[in-house]
């Protein structure tokens, strides 16, 4: 019985170490996308435009549904990483809208072109795959275990900070009148008070700490995954800036705003949360599936404004998101057959996005041809995004795509390195709020640098303030750790 007991102990409870086990996964994840996105790369139709895009939706659709099932063997938290983020955020922004028909599509991109961009995509999705192996599998980095002892009241404080730096600039155009606030929130994009500018000035200085909102969905998180630690009427200020912060994403018409949001708060909740239960993962798809009916209706009323806005009027007859990979295709054609690759022009501007031009009048207004020119939509007021796949291939064709995703791919895993840490709940919060900049460079990495400013400002705070503050008491926690470790015959942690 002995026996027994100390083998259903290795073989079930700890079949693997902690680090192997998610490693073992991952390869087995990694090899699935692989096979899946080569198969249905030979397996492409090509008669018309549509049918390439449907059938590259549904084979990388059940590849990356596969490969999420195998990572969840590993448990619920293995799912909450950076690599697994940034693959299905590629998926539902470039193929997800294609499992539904798309009537228009084939008037706008020829056969060809379409099975061009939708190469370039797989060669994306398999790059991003295969550059989360590039990183050796260390031991977990404890660098953030200086955090370990934040107090609940610094999680507090940090909230209110974020909520009044980040609606600073909201207030101050409405004389700090919240009624007002919500009135023009249900305006036409683009036309309340507090917008910025197109080349910025001194305000614009006070407009770009607007970025601190990012940090009020993790927070909530983090506060809810903890509500012990907090009394009533805090749980209730909290819950009252959550759901404002969700009405001003959700009434902004940007959908990757109010996707951002969810994604930190339930990203910081989920791994605070001390045990997770079949009821927290039901409640979190039932909300996945409500942010992805309201995704479908911003597209309707962004450019008419909420207030305006029937919902009864005007319910989606599919799911739309933005044609991404068709603007990929198109892509593919000009480039470089019209236009010569930019090379290392993005890169170069992504660098300098953030650096306001108040500090420097003569920065570049954007890339030396964009791709509303491409396209030829240049002038016609509007913006044509097309994703990291499209960007990385106006750069250098296929090679810049796979090199990009790779790069995307290790940072990605880089970044899961801060989440191991499970002794402090500062590294998860940091952690949390890097999921925002890492969604959002599979949207453009032009705003990689612009978004990474929330977590930047978040890792300073805990690095100038928390670390600071907490060094001598950490001290003597550890301190009383190892003479507990002595005591009970175990040796202390020298990590």
């Amino acid at each position: 019985m002995w026996i027994m007991a100390r083998w259903t102990e290795a073989a079930i409870v700890k079949p693997l170490s902690a680090a192997a086990r998610p490693a073992r996964t991952m390869a087995g994840s990694t090899g699935t996308i692989l096979c899946g996105v080569t198969l249905t790369g030979f397996l492409l139709p090509s008669e018309y435009a549509m049918g390439v895009f449907a059938a590259a939706a549904i084979g990388v659709g059940l590849s990356l549904t596969l490969a999420t099932v195998i990572e969840a063997m590993a448990g619920v938290r293995n799912l909450i990483r950076t690599d697994v983020l940034i693959l299905w955020s590629l998926y539902g922004l470039t193929l997800l809208e294609f499992l539904l028909p798309q009537s228009d599509v084939d008037a706008m991109v020829s056969p060809a072109a379409a099975t061009s961009g939708t190469y370039a995509v797989l060669v994306g999705f398999a790059g991003l795959a295969l550059g989360r192996h590039l990183v050796p599998r260390g031991r977990a980095s404890r660098r953030a275990s200086v955090f370990a002892e934040v107090r609940p009241a610094s999680f507090l404080l940090l909230f209110v900070l974020a909520t009044l730096l980040g609606y600073l600039h909201v207030f101050l155009a409405v004389n700090f009148d919240p009624f007002e606030a919500v009135r023009q929130m249900s305006l036409p994009r683009f036309s309340q008070s507090w917008g910025r500018g197109r080349y910025g000035d001194a305000y614009s200085l006070l407009y770009e700490l607007g970025a601190l909102i990012w940090l009020i969905p993790p927070l909530a998180g983090i506060i809810y995954a903890r509500s012990r630690d907090y009394n009533l009427i805090q749980k209730v200020l909290v819950t009252i800036i959550l759901l404002f912060t969700l009405y001003y994403g959700f009434s902004s018409g940007t959908r990757y705003v109010l996707v951002g949001y969810v994604t930190t708060f339930f990203g910081a909740y989920l791994l605070n949360k001390g045990r997770l239960k079949f009821k927290h993962v039901l409640y979190m798809g039932v909300v996945l599936g409500l942010l992805l009916v309201g995704t479908a209706y911003m597209l309707k009323f962004r450019n008419t404004g909420l207030g305006n806005f029937s919902f009864a009027d005007s319910a989606p007859d599919t799911l739309s998101i933005d044609y991404n990979i068709v603007v990929i295709s198109r892509l593919t054609e000009v480039f470089p057959n019209s236009y010569e690759f930019l090379g290392l022009e993005i890169p170069f501007y992504s660098l300098i996005h953030p650096i306001p031009r108040v500090f420097w009048p003569g920065k570049p207004e954007g890339l030396s041809v964009s791709v509303e020119e491409a396209l030829g939509a240049d002038g016609a007021h509007v913006t044509i995004t097309s994703r990291f796949v499209g960007e990385a291939y106006i750069s250098g064709g296929l090679v810049a795509v796979l090199f990009i995703s790779l790069l995307f791919g290790a940072g990605a895993e880089m970044w899961n390195r801060v989440g191991r840490d499970i002794n402090s709940p500062f590294a998860q919060l940091l952690y949390a709020s890097g999921l925002f900049c890492a969604a959002f460079t599979m949207r453009s990495m032009v705003w990689l640098s612009v978004a990474m400013l929330p977590t930047l400002a978040l890792w300073l705070f805990g690095k100038l303030w928390l670390s600071s503050a907490r060094r001598p008491a950490a001290g003597i926690s550890s301190n009383r750790s190892s003479v507990h470790c002595l005591r009970s015959g175990h040796p202390p942690d020298k990590g």
